[in-house]
């Protein structure tokens, strides 16, 4: 094998396994709760049955595609997946926009253009609480 095509391959294996590292996220499987919450504003626990439906709207967004950057939001609503008392991943949701985070920070972030039709049991659970007055 020449030189040329060990480093053709090497760089090929990090590249691939650099996609692999940045695909992994955290399961959602392990949900036990979800508190949502407006920004600036007190956040509500979901356990049982709820949490089960926006756990599976969560999951169903993640069979999107989406992309793997930051996206600077305002005034925006929060879903974090709990384990328990232990954070598994928050969810940054404006109306046309979500914004996966991690709690581990080396796992990257994640944004995706979302449509009304997407999330509609946390759209309306949220509806039912007033945002921040900052917010208006």
């Amino acid at each position: 094998m020449s030189r040329h095509t060990a480093i053709v391959l090497l760089t090929l294996g990090l590249t691939a396994g650099t996609a692999a590292i940045a695909q992994e996220r955290p399961s959602l499987k392990e949900a036990t709760s979800v508190r949502l919450s407006h920004y600036g504003a007190p956040s509500k626990l979901y356990e049982g049955q709820e949490a089960k439906e926006i756990i599976a709207e969560l999951e169903e967004l993640r069979g999107k595609r989406w992309r793997q950057a930051e996206l600077r939001m305002r005034c925006y609503a929060t879903a974090q997946v709990l384990n328990g008392t232990r954070t598994i991943t928050y969810f940054r949701i404006r109306p046309e926009y979500v914004v996966e985070r991690p709690q581990d920070t080396k796992v990257p972030t994640y944004n995706l253009q979302i449509t009304e039709a997407d999330l509609p049991k946390v759209r309306k659970l949220l509806a039912d609480v007033p945002p921040s007055k900052s917010c208006d």
